[in-house]
């Protein structure tokens, strides 16, 4: 209840004065209100999902292919033949759901091994390796994301799709000029397709002569045998049109020239063959631009005394939407004549 003095003072106060007060007493109320809420608990946050579990596989070997199968999480199977080494594949596993995958060594790769790997994460808990055989199998599985890790167990070097023993520049290292006279310079041939012109070469080898790109892969070839199963080459023609439409950016004639080697060691050595470059750099063709790449090859092959060959190829971008190349390839038991390697690369035109 007011007192009597209280009393006279609130009759004596202004109406707005006292609108005013409430007004001021509701917010301050509220605000209190709204502070009290907010520093009360937090409102539970949804769990954060996890995420899915999975299992992978990496195949390696000291051979280019080998046939996978695998047998997923998921139920059934999947084989991939002649797969390209190294092969890195993953799959979803749920706790309970196992793996398993097994690889073969082909009989075309002669004996080699061949490595299965798998990883939950980094964690590595299965590893097996075949013995090196013609048709050995390495078994990883079954493998379940819940099993333990391996212990000591390491994954294989992958990603380069290089062997062991094998080599490539990424620098410029020029072509070096090799000791003796080699082979004496009859004319020069033209190539019409890739529009390219060389020197033939005399002595052991070969007239030089235009040969079906279909049959060959070449345009125009020139060689000899050094020994009953095995032979000297020149030969020239156009890049593969798969080659060409991958190679791009300013790397691509470099590339291209690796790839043309590739692609005849590939074709022309089995599978003990390694490369080790030697030399690359680039090179003007008349007003055009080229590349020039050089690989020793060793390898071992029945009833062959060769073990090693020189191949080296200059690759010319003519202006045409494939480029060009000239490759030669000498073996090591006519070495007297790699001084026809850079005399050869070197006479190239462009016409």
């Amino acid at each position: 209840m007011m007192s009597p003095r209280g009393q006279r003072l609130w009759e004596r106060t202004p109406a707005w004065v006292v609108v005013l007060s409430m007004v001021l007493l509701v917010v301050q109320v509220a605000t209190a209100v709204s502070l009290a809420l907010a520093d009360g608990p937090e409102a539970p946050r949804p769990p954060r999902a996890e995420p899915p579990a999975a299992l992978t596989v990496v195949v390696t070997g000291d051979r280019r292919t080998a046939d996978v199968t695998f047998h997923p999480p998921s139920g059934g199977q999947q084989k991939v033949e002649d797969a390209a080494l190294p092969l890195r594949r993953t799959f979803p596993a749920d706790s309970g759901r196992w793996l398993v995958v097994s690889v073969q060594n082909r009989w075309k790769n002669g004996h080699g091994r061949v490595t299965c790997t798998v990883l939950a994460g980094d964690r590595v808990l299965a590893q097996k390796t075949s013995e090196a055989g013609l048709h050995e199998i390495a078994t990883c599985g079954p493998v379940e994301t819940d099993d333990p890790p391996l212990r000591g167990a390491t994954v294989p070097a992958q990603g380069d799709g290089l062997l062991p023993g094998e080599t490539r520049l990424t620098g410029t290292v020029p072509l070096k000029r090799y000791p003796g006279a080699g082979s004496p310079v009859v004319r020069r041939v033209e190539d019409g397709d890739p529009r390219l012109s060389y020197v033939e070469l005399g002595g052991d080898w070969g007239p030089s002569r235009a040969v079906d790109p279909q049959l060959s892969g070449y345009t125009r070839k020139q060689s000899f045998d050094t020994e009953p199963q095995w032979e000297a080459l020149i030969a020239s023609g156009l890049v593969g049109g798969d080659l060409a439409a991958r190679a791009t950016g300013r790397s691509r004639l470099r590339d291209l020239a690796g790839g043309v080697l590739d692609k005849h060691q590939a074709r022309s050595f089995n599978a003990t063959g390694r490369g080790r470059d030697v030399a690359s750099q680039p090179v003007r063709v008349g007003a055009r631009r080229g590349w020039i790449t050089a690989r020793e090859i060793r390898f071992s092959a029945p009833d062959v005394r060769a073990r090693l060959d020189l191949a080296a190829v200059v690759v010319v971008d003519t202006g045409r939407p494939r480029p060009s190349y000239v490759l030669i390839n000498i073996p090591d038991t006519h070495r007297r004549l790699w001084p026809d390697v850079p005399r050869l690369l070197r006479s190239v035109r462009v016409g």
